[in-house]
């Protein structure tokens, strides 16, 4: 797999029984989650990520291992692993939207965002650098932003340990592209901008200088 697979589904493509491939750590990690759309989020990502790792590797997909222990704190809810498969995935979810990344390049990240009202004079000093600037009428700017460091920091596996504000990227009108990531002056990436429906935003970062494919397909053809 010299590319990246992405799918995408909503949640109007999930239906009762998905949960049947899920191992009872992820079945109990969902069912922990208070409000109902949070678990539908859930149970889809993680059951397309079987599906598609079940696809790639011929193995049933309630077979799959995935392996998401925090190496923080232990706690199963860190990025998935996907150990013996030389696989990498990533898995991202906003408003009705649900993503899945999966390639045998390097470690990968993924985030969509939807864009929504938010504080940018606020949130954007956490999120932007103070070189970038994104001011409120331009909110597709801030959250072209926002994604494209989202996606970085899930491919090095930081998460939310890395301070956005120290990320810096291009501008929502160049091409994606990482400029300066906080300890790692070396750290390549490349990164790509994405199209899952108008009102969202979304990038992809796999941590190569080289260019990298990316498909994106509906997440219909994994669920079906």
């Amino acid at each position: 797999m010299t590319q990246v697979d992405v799918w995408w589904a909503r949640l109007e493509d999930y239906s009762a029984g998905l949960d049947r491939l899920l191992s009872t750590v992820e079945v109990g990690r969902a069912a922990r989650l208070r409000r109902p759309e949070d678990r539908v989020r859930q149970v889809l990502g993680a059951t397309m990520l079987r599906l598609a790792v079940g696809a790639a590797t011929g193995t049933p997909p309630a077979a799959v291992t995935v392996e998401r222990t925090c190496p923080r704190c232990a706690e199963p809810h860190g990025r998935p692993a996907l150990p013996g498969t030389g696989l990498h995935a990533s898995i991202t979810h906003s408003g009705d939207l649900v993503g899945l990344a999966l390639t045998t390049v390097a470690p990968v990240g993924l985030d969509v965002e939807r864009i929504a009202t938010v504080d940018v004079a606020g949130l954007g000093r956490t999120v932007l650098h103070e070189t970038e600037r994104a001011t409120p009428p331009d909110l597709p700017d801030f959250f072209t932003y926002w994604t494209r460091k989202e996606a970085v920091v899930k491919a090095t596996g930081d998460g939310l340990a890395a301070s956005l504000a120290e990320v810096r990227v291009t501008g929502p009108a160049e091409p994606p592209g990482l400029l300066a990531y906080p300890g790692r002056a070396q750290l390549l990436a490349h990164l790509t901008d994405l199209h899952p429906d108008g009102g969202y935003r979304a990038a992809l970062a796999v941590l190569t200088a080289e260019p990298v494919p990316v498909d994106e397909r509906s997440g219909r053809l994994l669920l079906q």
